[in-house]
């Protein structure tokens, strides 16, 4: 019988669930036991530290700050530097607030840099497509109390739906199949080999003789086991055709271990949505996620300047002058402070007076480089097929089916027919044409849904590694600590300052950190 220690030293503890659950597990531990503060309560404390030094009267007049760029970390930014009464203005270069959080509805036009396309969806107040982020997280407590604060309400999205599906032309015979049936399988399957190895005495080392009944008992009830530990399929998988209304229910035989477990990827795909940042409660903005910007912008109004392109950040004597052109027109404008929340892939190319160091920090930012495409269609999915919301799973050229999660039973949708995260499969994507993507998100979608072909119209697709002013989506580099300080009179904003990088999130915290960094200026 294996002896129990009393207690464990953290220590040890924090050992032990690294060994089984891994790095982020010990993160949440930490947070749990109070030896960590996560970064969305160091978000919190700068912001209170920022609304009560700020409200207060400083020495003199408040310093006048240039915000460049009016994404999220920009009129986050802006939003607060206004609420406090420093004089401020956004500068930025498209027609727009929101940056990479881009809704498409119809009329909406997408600029890449060869070529220019044109949203056709019907209009609607749920034919929209979010061409950039299209979820909240639960944890990201600042961004949500900023919906707040702006009115802007949110509904659930549905991130994992097991009755969508999971496909891999290498898996099943090329069949989708339910995402239960894979991870019923799995489970069973996973829960039985354990079972017959603590039966085995395989595992005496680490579960005594006690224990086992217990663990068994667990195992049992967590892979649908028999009273002889072994997995014969079970109801969570799914209902053989026939049954469970008037006929009891009758569970469909279970997937061939084989047939996924071995060469494939789909093992990992269910784990997909277990992860932090993407567990349920996800949210979404009720009409598309750019009210999140329009929220900002309603707030800032004269103070964004809109169609203003930056050509050059300069250090005066006192402070920067930002140099820019609109349309035909240049011109330069000067102000104490410039909070730069413009991303690294663009900011590079700019001319500036940052240091070496600085420079070559930016520089070295990688960023992804993904691509999304969506359609209008009738809601197949939904009347023929029982989906509502979520994401099916299928080869690496398309990757991703996103299902709408608002509009239920509506005879029109916005299916995402392609989300591509970055890599080769985007990159290819990217370099075809319009035309030729919408016949790549058909033909690899069909293999999903035979109907796919016939019903789908009107698609649009986004390749940000080509959209001026962004050229890419997410940072793929570690955060730089150089950009997290100020460099002289500039200060630096964005989400590829903090770990949420691609999240809304981490461009609100980056603001906070971009303000927070501001007050130690002033003071000094």
């Amino acid at each position: 019988m294996t002896q129990k220690p009393d207690h464990q030293s953290r220590r040890e503890f924090l050992h032990s669930i690294g060994k089984v659950a891994g790095t982020a597990a010990v993160y949440q531990a930490m947070i749990s036991m109070g030896l960590l503060v996560p970064g969305d309560a160091q978000a919190a404390t700068r912001r209170q530290r920022w609304n009560a030094t700020s409200a207060a009267n400083l020495d003199g007049p408040k310093p006048t700050i240039a915000v460049l760029g009016a994404g999220i970390s920009g009129l986050a930014t802006a939003y607060e530097l206004k609420k406090a009464g420093f004089p401020c203005f956004v500068i930025e270069a498209r027609d727009r607030p929101g940056g990479r959080s881009h809704t498409l509805r119809s009329g909406s036009v997408v600029e890449e840099t060869s070529h220019q396309q044109s949203c056709t969806f019907d209009q609607g107040d749920d034919l929209y497509f979010n061409a950039g982020p299209a979820r909240i997280s639960q944890h990201h407590s600042n961004l949500l109390a900023y919906c707040r604060e702006l009115n802007v309400p949110l509904q659930a999205l549905v991130n994992d739906n097991r009755g969508a599906y999971i496909h891999n032309s290498a898996a099943f015979g090329g069949r989708p199949v339910r995402a239960r049936e894979v991870i019923a399988t799995m489970r069973g399957n996973i829960s039985e080999l354990l079972a017959k190895a603590i039966n085995a005495s395989a595992l005496d080392s680490d579960i005594g003789f006690d224990e086992r009944s217990f663990v068994l008992d667990i195992l049992r009830d967590y892979g649908a086991l028999d009273q002889n530990y072994r997995f014969r399929g079970t109801t969570r998988g799914g209902l053989e055709e026939g049954s469970g209304g008037l006929l009891p229910n009758q569970a469909i035989a279970p997937l061939n271990l084989d047939d996924f477990f071995f060469d494939t990827d789909v093992p990992f795909t269910p784990n997909f949505s277990e992860s932090y940042n993407q567990s349920a409660t996800m949210m979404q903005p009720v009409g598309g996620m750019d009210k999140i910007a329009y929220g900002f912008a309603e707030q800032l109004q004269e103070d964004i300047y809109y169609g203003a392109e930056v050509t050059a950040i300069r250090r005066t004597a006192t402070g920067v002058r930002i140099e820019g052109r609109a349309g035909d027109e240049s011109g330069a404008i000067e102000a104490d402070y410039a909070v730069i929340a413009l991303p690294p892939s663009v900011l590079k190319s700019i001319p500036n007076d940052f240091s070496n160091e600085t420079q070559n920090a930016i520089s070295s930012v990688q960023y992804a480089k993904p691509t999304k495409i969506a359609f209008q269609s009738p809601r197949f999915w939904e009347s023929e097929e029982q989906i509502y919301g979520g994401i099916s799973w299928t080869d690496p050229n398309i990757l991703q089916i996103w299902y709408p999660s608002g509009g239920f039973g509506q005879e029109q949708g916005i299916i995402v027919g392609s989300y591509l995260f970055g890599g080769s499969h985007a990159e290819s994507f990217a370099n075809l044409s319009p035309a030729a993507r919408i016949e790549r998100a058909l033909s690899g979608g069909e293999k999903i849904h035979p109907q796919y072909r016939e019903s789908l119209a009107r698609g649009i697709s986004v390749a940000w590694g080509r959209v001026p002013y962004t050229l890419g989506g997410w940072s793929n580099s570690n955060p730089s600590s150089l950009l997290q300080r100020a460099d002289g009179p500039f200060l630096f904003a964005g989400d590829h300052l903090t770990y949420l990088q691609g999240w809304q999130e981490g461009a609100v915290i980056s603001s906070i950190n971009a303000l927070d960094n501001l007050l130690d200026l002033i003071a000094a």
